[in-house]
């Protein structure tokens, strides 16, 4: 049976147990194993989810999702399910998922269906299977990839940001029928998650409510963790490149050829470019500037005033005020130029990295 036809029967088990409970003779024993119905308003069925991931198998940052391969735990009780241990010869059944929600259907209970609010592709379920115990404890686990939505990204500190990493499971029943309590022993991050660039922890389990597939609030557990990259590969293929062409460029007023400073400071500035490009490559089309952003653009107008300082100190030096194009280059050797730099870089730390 597929999981759409399942889904159908557990919602129209839903009708029938609100009709079976609002209607004459509401007590219903269930060859005399139940008191009262669970899943329903009177006795909402009590549900435990652990999410567990084991790989991280992408974080493409353009899209804002991730992919990853997750384990979800899922228990509950239901003495609907309960059996005699003496007549099956051992103390538990186990099911096909599919097969588990025929089988409450037919005496009458349900299974707590579930979606995950942020997958954006299809689940591709490795292995899944429930066991019940006799005495009606249920525990499905299910072991599948996907690819998720992750919109709480925010770059405005890149490459220093931490970003915030979820993973939704949502109830397919309103809460009055089903509520969900977070299981942190079978929940976490894994110790093999196979990814590079990111540093992945603080795991932890937070329970909520949102509107669900019902229209109606639901519970939702959430699975939310953090990630910050790893600098060295930034320190050495991006601010160590930078300082360089930073240097070059106070190296160029040490040059008496007005002309020949032009024409490497010109260069530089398509290096500027390039990097400019090459960085955002990584990143989706923001609508405000990141730290590196920030830092790129300055140095790219500095750069730019660069060329047009030398091109004003040689139309001095033409027009016979040589002296007054020495006094200019001294206070850019000295002062102009290296503190320009200074402000900039500590603007941007104050602005981006220690402002929330």
């Amino acid at each position: 049976m597929s999981l759409f036809r399942a889904l159908i029967l557990i919602s129209l088990t839903v009708v029938s147990t609100i009709a079976t409970v609002t209607g004459v003779g509401a007590q219903n024993t269930l060859d005399g194993r139940l008191d009262a119905l669970v899943g329903t308003p009177e006795n909402p069925l009590d549900v435990g989810i652990g999410i567990q991931i084991d790989q991280i198998t992408s974080v493409d940052q353009k899209a804002e999702n991730y992919g990853a391969v997750v384990v979800l735990r899922v228990e509950w009780t239901d003495p609907a399910l309960a059996f005699d241990p003496r007549d099956l010869g051992r103390d538990f059944r186990v099911f096909y998922p599919p097969d588990l929600a025929d089988h409450a259907a037919k005496i009458g209970t349900i299974v707590p269906a579930f979606v995950i609010h942020n997958q954006q592709t299809n689940k591709w379920i490795h292995e899944s299977a429930a066991a019940v115990r006799h005495d009606g404890r249920v525990r499905y686990v299910e072991k599948s990839s996907l690819t998720l939505q992750a919109p709480h990204f925010d770059f405005r500190k890149y490459p220093f940001d931490t970003q915030e990493f979820h993973f939704e499971v949502v109830s397919v029943f309103p809460s009055d029928f089903v509520s969900y309590y977070p299981l942190e022993e079978s929940s976490g991050l894994g110790d093999m998650l196979g990814e590079e660039e990111w540093i992945l922890d603080n795991p932890r389990l937070q329970r909520s409510q949102v509107i669900g597939l019902s229209g109606q609030q639901s519970d939702q557990v959430s699975l939310i963790f953090e990630g910050h990259r790893h600098l060295t590969y930034y320190v050495i293929r991006v601010f160590l490149p930078m300082l360089v062409l930073i240097t070059v460029g106070w190296a160029l007023f040490f040059l008496d050829e007005y002309r020949r400073r032009i024409e490497i400071a010109g260069g530089n500035l398509l290096v500027f470019v390039a990097f400019n490009w090459a960085i955002s490559a990584d990143l989706p089309k923001l609508g405000y500037l990141t730290f590196l952003d920030f830092v790129l653009q300055c140095m790219f107008l500095m750069t730019g005033a660069l060329i047009v300082f030398n091109v004003a100190l040689r139309k001095l030096k033409v027009s016979g005020r040589e002296d007054g194009a020495r006094m200019l280059d001294n206070y850019a050797i000295k002062w102009i130029y290296p503190l320009g730099y200074a402000a900039i870089v500590g603007y941007a730390i104050f602005a981006y990295l220690l402002t929330p």
